[in-house]
Parts: structure tokens; C-alpha cells; sequence
């Protein structure tokens, strides 16, 4: 079946990335800060897992998460749709590290085979991220986590960038999600103790001052005062586990 257009022409912007590029963060997209941030952001909030627990990171780039997961004492698959992405992340790490080709809309994993998966960097290059989540709680076992990202539409600046793109006619280049349809589309899927984590990152020209955003003060003003979180955070990191017995999807029963 032929992708949207637009997820087209990501998938063609991350092999040409994964071909020219050398750095984790350019293989990625992201500012070197930026993704530093990303990392540091997951490091404080994974709770980890078992030794040897099988974890996939699909869309993995250059594999910066996944050779954290596996210096954690996990068992990672790293999986991209980029060739070229999947190349340089078997040639920067340990020789035992499992490498894949494939795509998140579309996991050739067995159901139900995973302790746990992440999906970082990814939803912003699909026109429709609903089959991605259903196909990451799909092949997570009962029990076990998904890690998604996303940016985040209600973001001050991304709602600035989207006026202006608007006014002046261009389309925008990457999509974003509201922290409330991706609650929806993991509980609908079966996931459930759904928790939203508001990652706040400054511009590269900014990030002297990045660290004030990760004190432990700012991210308790953060959690404090309603909707802080949502305009100063460019990144929603949500995390979820498939539920032992899943039930019947109430929007009502969300969380948020």
C-alpha cells in the first residue's frame, strides 16, 4: 500500500539524513541540545526494567536510545525504516546489538512478544499516528511499557509557527499532537496507567539556559500550575502499559 505523500517525503529525508549525515542528532533531525535534552528527559523518568527484558526502539536513527537501553541491562532491538540510519547505528555500537529495517505502522513482531517499546522522533513524520499506536500496544505483552513521543501542538512557539505558517500560505513541515489524542488512541488500543511528561526545550541559540528548565523547582511549578506544562513544553513524552486485561475503551476514563 502506498504511503501518504507526506510520509513519503520524511522517509526519504531520513535515508538522505542516514546517508550524509555522521552526528546521532542530525541522523535524527534534531539539534545536538535537543536531543541531549530528549535523552536526559528519558533518563530521569524510566523506572527501567528486568535484566535481559526484550525492549524494540523503532525509529531508532543512530540508535542514541537504544545503546542506552542496552548499557541498562535490557535486551533492545533497534529498528528503523532508514537503511542507511540502521547502518551507522550497527557501526557505532556493540557487536551483539540487534539491528532491524522496518516501519512502525506496520511491525513485523510478533503480538504480545515485547517487555517494552519506544517510539521517539516518529510521530511528527506520519500523516496518521493511530496505526503506529496500535501496532507498538499490539506487540507490547500484557504487563509490559510503551514510550511514545510527540511535539506538542499547544506549545506558545508551535502555536506562533503554525499562525505564521498560516498567514503566509506555507504548509507546515511537521505534524503535531495533542497530550489528549494520544491518551485517547493508547487507552482505545488497550493501554492503560497512560502518564504525560511535559518536556520543555529551548533553541539551540538558547541553550544556556536549558538547565533552568530541568530543575527540579520548574518541573514542580510545571506540575503546580495548569496548563504551564502544555504552552512551555515543545515535546510530549507519554508513557503507558498494556493492561493485563484490557477493557472496553471509555473516553471518559482517560487520564491526562
Amino acid at each position: 500500500m502506498p504511503r501518504p505523500k507526506f510520509e513519503e517525503q520524511w522517509r526519504q529525508r531520513f535515508i538522505q539524513r542516514g546517508k550524509v549525515c555522521q552526528d546521532d542528532a542530525d541522523i535524527a533531525g534534531w539539534t545536538r541540545s535537543g536531543l541531549e535534552a530528549r535523552l536526559r528527559n528519558f533518563q530521569r523518568l524510566w523506572p527501567g526494567d528486568a535484566p535481559g527484558a526484550l525492549w524494540l526502539d523503532v525509529g531508532c536513527g543512530a540508535g542514541s536510545y537504544t545503546r542506552y537501553l542496552a548499557g541498562q541491562g535490557v535486551s533492545p532491538i533497534g529498528m528503523d525504516y532508514s537503511l542507511p540510519s540502521v547502518q551507522k547505528a550497527r557501526e557505532r555500537s556493540p557487536a551483539a546489538m540487534t539491528w532491524a529495517v522496518g516501519d512502525v505502522t506496520q511491525l513485523a513482531i510478533r503480538p504480545a512478544s515485547l517487555d517494552g517499546v519506544l517510539c521517539f522522533g516518529v510521530m511528527q513524520a506520519l500523516s496518521r499516528p493511530e496505526q503506529a499506536v496500535r501496532e507498538l500496544v499490539h506487540a507490547t505483552r500484557p504487563g509490559g511499557q510503551v514510550w511514545i513521543d510527540a511535539l506538542n501542538r499547544d506549545c506558545l512557539t508551535t502555536r506562533i509557527r503554525c499562525l505564521v505558517a498560516r498567514l503566509t500560505g506555507r504548509a507546515p513541515g511537521l505534524r503535531y499532537d495533542r497530550v489528549g489524542d494520544l491518551a485517547v488512541w493508547l487507552e482505545r488500543e488497550g493501554a492503560t496507567e497512560v502518564q504525560v511528561h511535559w518536556i520543555p526545550i529551548l533553541p539551540g541559540r538558547l541553550q544556556r539556559y536549558q538547565s533552568l528548565l530541568e530543575r527540579p523547582w520548574m518541573r514542580r511549578l510545571i506540575r503546580a500550575v495548569p496548563g504551564l506544562g502544555s504552552l512551555l513544553s515543545h515535546a510530549i513524552l507519554v508513557s503507558a502499559k498494556r493492561s493485563p486485561h484490557p477493557q472496553p475503551f471509555s473516553p471518559e476514563g482517560r487520564r491526562g
